[in-house]
């Protein structure tokens, strides 16, 4: 957050310059008024010297006022330095309180980097937020309003969990969450319009971020998709299949439902395949067998990028397809069969 103490200092100083202008401007009043009302005793920086040791109410008694006139103003400089010090008690307190409160809110920003931007305040972004906490990952969310802030935050650390307020698309907003240093953006307010906004707006700021965006209308996908989405979802067309498989083959749903929850006892993950990692041209079949004696993990099959650059899933591979380096291996299991793969593997989930 180095940007955000930068920025608390900025104003603090900004707010300081009336301080400094008025104590410096007392402070050569009363050095000039003593000189001179001591009838040019003191050499003028024995005055400047007397001044400051007043001012910072020292009072080392080597230099004193000698006639009435300049015990008067002896006086008046030491009430106006009471002044001062309670200006510049409030002057900090509320440059504090306000930071505190514009933190609280998130306001300030964050310096979040590799995160995901969750815009939209509804129950399919909480459970977005939700299951990205639960995979560790660094989530910085956009909710509607002030006082929805709180709660949300209360769901993790703030270096994990950073939430701020306002209009999905706004471009003073999506600085906010430092879109352009982000690993991917979930777009999932109620109006599609605005969710179109949000994409054209978060596509010029940050060119290669990879956006996600649940539509209403399952005919806007290809539209979203011309605007720089990378995957467009219908919650109303998934909700219906699930509700559909649940009515013939309710233990089909139960298996959806419970492998896209990372807080169940097991979930599906997906790993990028690098010159380095432990699985580089091997065939399906080797590699499902050196996973199943690592970790007990069961491979789902992989994507491929095709030439324009879109990930191709294939499902149930043929064992003899070969794995090459840039493939994303997809493998199923339980939490701790994940935890030795992913332990075994050396990198994170994703790509």
């Amino acid at each position: 957050m180095a940007s955000v103490r930068r920025r608390f200092y900025r104003e603090l100083l900004e707010r300081l310059w009336r301080f400094l202008a008025l104590f410096a401007g007392v402070y050569l009043i009363a050095a000039v008024g003593f000189y001179f009302l001591e009838g040019r005793q003191f050499s003028p920086l024995d005055s400047f010297y007397w001044g400051i040791v007043t001012l910072s109410t020292a009072g080392y008694g080597d230099i004193v006022p000698n006639n009435l006139p300049a015990k008067l103003l002896t006086m008046g400089v030491l009430f106006t330095q009471i002044f001062l010090l309670g200006y510049l008690i409030s002057v900090i307190g509320s440059t504090v309180n306000d930071q505190a409160q514009r933190r609280a809110l998130g306001t300030l920003g964050t310096d979040m980097r590799d995160h995901t931007v969750v815009l939209g305040s509804n129950a399919l972004t909480q459970a977005a937020i939700r299951t990205l906490l639960a995979a560790e990952q660094r989530v910085a969310a956009v909710v509607d309003r002030a006082d929805e802030v709180a709660n949300l935050k209360a769901l993790a650390p703030e270096d994990t969990l950073f939430v701020t307020y306002g209009a999905s698309g706004d471009r003073e907003i999506l600085t906010r969450v430092n879109i352009a240093q982000a690993h991917s953006v979930i777009v999932g307010t109620p109006d599609d319009a605005e969710n179109l906004v949000a994409v054209l707006n978060i596509r010029a700021m940050a060119p290669n971020v990879r956006i996600v965006v649940s539509v209403n209308r399952p005919e806007l996908r290809e539209t979203m998709r011309t605007a720089g989405v990378t995957y467009v979802a219908s919650p109303r067309d998934m909700g219906g299949r699930l509700c559909a498989s649940a009515a013939f083959e309710p233990d089909v749903a139960n298996v959806f439902e419970d492998l896209t929850t990372a807080t169940y006892d097991s979930d599906v993950q997906e790993y990028l395949i690098h010159a380095d990692s432990r699985i580089t041209t091997q065939s399906v079949d080797e590699a499902e067998r050196l996973v199943r004696k690592i970790a007990g993990c069961l491979i789902l099959g992989y994507a491929r990028p095709g030439p324009d650059g879109e990930f191709r899933t294939v499902l149930n591979p043929p064992p003899t397809d070969r794995l090459n380096v840039g493939d994303a291996l997809i493998v199923m299991g339980t939490l701790a069969n994940l935890q030795a793969f992913h332990k075994w593997w050396g990198r994170d989930q994703g790509r």
